[in-house]
């Protein structure tokens, strides 16, 4: 007998897909889309800067190895979608890249991995499919070099879409939310925040001039640093102006701090906002400069955090004990033992 709470399985759809048309199998009803552009990612100067870190952390280093080995080289992903329903409960996401809708490359990343959380389950008449921990997620091999995953509750709206029925998150209620973000970046998203997570959002601190905020969008340009647009949709364009003259009240108040916390001052001047429509934009920049500025300054604030002081409890050169107020005969100090 079949059981009722196993999704049935999409015969394979007709048409295959090209790169960056990952978002096509993201339902209609998602609150969020989030793209990245792997391949510019990962040629950016500040991946590179970073690529040592990564390259020295075994684990990372395991799964490189494994996907390289079964034939799905990181050099060779190309894009990912990542698509989120309302209150987080449902997740989408879309994987494009050399080899990765192969089922014996995947077969061989299980087994080079070890990895126990997920399984090819074979599926009469049409391609195997991927089963995540007792069916709560299921993927699909919709080509040789895309996967799409979904979690139960969005399985067959996204089988729907494989097949080219149904309606995508390009039509859907986030339609005119995309379009304030500038999609040519290397990352982008857009989504629209519910009622209990805006006034979540709004009373964090600097975020009080924020009230009436409905939606975000925004990029990251890693073309030659770090490049961050933030779109704020709010109720109406007069809010939009309310809000405008508020945060920049806010900003210029806090601005002078962001030396204390090494931003580089030539930073902070590039920082810009303005109103347009319903929506207030901030604009945000660093370069590679700036921001190897900002990381040998938090390096150096680590290293000289402890300098100049005595362990509590620890032992000098004489034998004596300094440093605990609770030694043996020590009278407790009220302005220091709290």
């Amino acid at each position: 007998p079949t059981d009722a709470t196993t999704p049935a399985t999409p015969t394979t759809p007709a048409t295959a897909t090209t790169a960056g048309t990952g978002d096509k199998f993201i339902p209609a009803d998602a609150a969020l889309l989030a793209h990245i552009d792997m391949k510019g990612l990962s040629g950016s100067p500040l991946w590179a800067s970073n690529k040592a870190l990564m390259d020295a952390d075994p684990e990372v280093k395991k799964q490189m190895e494994a996907f390289t080995a079964c034939n799905m080289p990181f050099d060779g992903f190309r894009t990912v979608d990542i698509g989120v329903g309302a209150e987080a409960k449902n997740i989408a996401v879309v994987a494009q890249g050399a080899g990765i809708g192969k089922p014996e490359n995947l077969r061989c990343l299980q087994e080079k991995l070890n990895d126990k959380q997920w399984k090819l389950e074979d599926v009469a008449g049409g391609k195997p499919r991927l089963v995540f921990e007792n069916g709560e997620a299921y993927g699909y091999l919709v080509d040789d070099d895309t996967l799409a995953i979904a979690t139960k509750a969005w399985d067959a709206s996204v089988t729907s879409l494989m097949t080219g029925k149904g309606t995508s998150v390009r039509d859907g209620a986030l339609k005119d939310v995309l379009a304030q973000a500038d999609q040519s970046k290397h990352v982008w998203f857009a989504g629209n925040l519910p009622p209990q997570l805006a006034a979540m959002a709004t009373a964090q601190p600097g975020m009080s001039g924020m009230t009436g905020l409905k939606s975000v969008a925004g990029s990251l340009d890693l073309s030659a640093g770090l490049g961050l647009v933030l779109a704020f949709g709010m109720e109406n364009a007069d809010r939009a102006r309310t809000s405008l003259a508020e945060v920049q009240k806010q900003f210029a108040s806090v601005k002078p701090m962001a030396g204390m916390l090494g931003i580089p001052a030539t930073a902070v001047d590039k920082v810009t906002f303005e109103a347009k429509d319903a929506a207030v934009t901030m604009t945000a920049s660093l370069t590679m400069d700036e921001i190897n500025a900002m990381s040998s300054a938090m390096k150096a604030g680590g290293a000289g955090a402890g300098a100049g002081t005595t362990p509590t409890g620890t032992t000098p050169t004489d034998g004596s004990k300094i440093g605990t107020t609770h030694d043996k005969g020590a009278k407790p100090n009220p302005a220091t033992d709290m």
